[in-house]
């Protein structure tokens, strides 16, 4: 990507230039632009969606039922929101139905109920907690093995799939720990193959590759991801999939708009999707997000990714560099990832890392379990010995010094820049060579679990405290 295109794109990104104020030392000027690798959890907003909204704003009203001006135009925009929604994934709007929800997590939840009880689910070792907790607790699951490294055993897969009686698998399109991609339309193919249905928690794919519903030889039959992961944090996600597929189940929440009529003994239910949007759907949400992807796609999204990509290939070979510094996963040279790399420091805590990059560097990033503790306890090769005694001390809300296992996570956009993986690499090299030196400087929270720096960290909480009191 040239550099003017890239200027361009990081001009079109809310808080890009923003300044953090980091440890203040000697000679340090103690503020620095903020520097975001956390967009696996959520990516900043989008201008185009922000001047979309507030053009829309004043013709917002309430949808369905509302016979004003506004409410008949709000109520035809949401239809076309579902519409286009539906048409950007590559998909049929005879086929396929969009309900919107409000996260992929509210989406698995809602298609697990969907699901008839006495359904067999099949999915993996690899998952969120929202693609792993709402089948193992309903239904009946079965978890296909990963490789060493974290992949997907596709033959693994099969095996399972070909002794029959699997209803449904589910699996992640991308990894939020690895970012590792998972061959979906293979997994496709082989799930009918054996007369099962496939869902693919896009959450982490949507935003970072090109997605489509229908091929030519095989198709998708539901995917879910979220608006706060494609440059849209209004509140919204989808759930879409076979209307005739989604028309079974029972809806998890009843009330407002989702029936038809009622009487003291019955009622009925409304036809989809509403029977599946309880209350006042979320129309800026939808609206917001649909104004994302339409933006994304005016951009060559495929460049986009392409951008991505390469971006990840370069700050893993220069992380790989570092004396001390364990990376997990394959590399993406030698399996295809979205944006998300996953490390630790020998020796320190992931905490510990994740708190120095942000305080010496004003660098954000995440670490711990990233919501997917099976697989990140695969990763660090845990004994079942050890991961009895790690969930014991969290069960006990224990968060002291044994710090509970975890990773540090930098995830990309495609608004990152060289310069910035190479602020990231500098400073993660800076820890690893003085690991002694942050050891002593840094001290924990034994409440929270958190590291501070003893001193020289007084501009960062002061800083907090104000904007807490401005913002509230």
């Amino acid at each position: 990507m040239d550099q003017d295109k890239l200027d361009f794109l990081r001009s079109q990104i809310v808080g890009v230039e923003q300044k953090v104020p980091i440890r203040a030392c000697t000679g340090h000027p103690g503020i620095k632009k903020y520097i975001n690798f956390d967009n696996a959890a959520t990516t900043p907003p989008l201008k185009a969606t922000v001047q979309a909204l507030e053009a829309f704003l004043p013709w917002y009203s309430s949808i369905h039922r509302g016979f004003g001006f506004k409410s008949q135009l709000s109520t035809f925009l949401y239809d076309q929101i579902r519409a286009y929604v539906t048409r950007f994934l590559g998909g049929s709007t005879k086929d396929y139905i969009v309900i919107f929800v409000k996260n992929a997590t509210e989406a698995l939840n809602k298609l697990s109920y969907k699901i008839p009880r006495n359904e067999q689910i099949l999915t993996t070792k690899m998952e969120h907690h929202s693609n792993d907790l709402p089948w193992r607790t309903r239904h009946h699951t079965t978890f296909v093995r990963l490789t060493k490294e974290g992949a997907l055993d596709l033959n693994d897969l099969e095996a399972k799939l070909r002794r029959g009686r699997i209803g449904l698998v589910t699996v992640s399109g991308a990894s939020n720990v690895t970012g590792l991609i998972n061959p979906i339309y293979t997994i496709a193919e082989m799930a009918h193959h054996y007369g099962a249905k496939l869902s693919v928690d896009a959450a982490q794919l949507v935003p970072h590759q090109p997605v489509t519903l229908e091929k030519k030889h095989t198709h998708l039959d539901f995917l879910c991801f979220s608006g706060h992961k494609v440059y849209a944090p209004y509140g919204s996600g989808v759930l879409i999939g076979d209307r005739s597929l989604l028309k079974q189940g029972y809806p998890e929440h009843l009330g407002g708009g989702t029936v038809v009529s009622v009487s003291e003994d019955d009622f009925t239910l409304s036809p989809l999707p509403d029977r599946d949007e309880a209350g006042t759907p979320n129309l800026i949400g939808a609206f917001t997000l649909s104004q994302a992807v339409r933006w994304l796609k005016e951009q060559d999204f495929p460049l986009l990714c392409a951008y991505e990509a390469e971006l990840t290939v370069y700050a893993y070979s220069q992380l790989q560099k570092i004396p001390g510094v364990i990376l997990y996963g394959p590399p993406p040279t030698k399996h295809p990832r979205v944006g998300v790399i996953t490390f630790n420091i020998s020796g320190l805590p992931h905490g510990l890392t994740a708190s120095a990059l942000a305080y010496e560097d004003g660098i954000g990033v995440r670490h711990g379990c990233f919501c997917a503790r099976p697989y990140v306890h695969h990763l660090l090769r845990l004994s079942q010995e050890e991961i009895r005694h790690y969930e014991s001390l969290a069960k006990k809300g224990h968060k002291h010094k044994k710090t509970l296992p975890g990773l540090v996570r930098v995830s990309f956009g495609f608004y990152n820049t060289r310069q910035e993986v190479d602020s990231l690499v500098k400073t993660v090299e800076y820890i690893a060579e003085n690991k002694e030196k942050i050891r002593k400087e840094y001290i924990i929270d034994e409440q929270t679990g958190e590291y501070k720096p003893e001193y020289g960290g007084e501009q960062f909480t002061t800083k907090l405290k104000e904007l807490l009191t401005e913002l509230l």
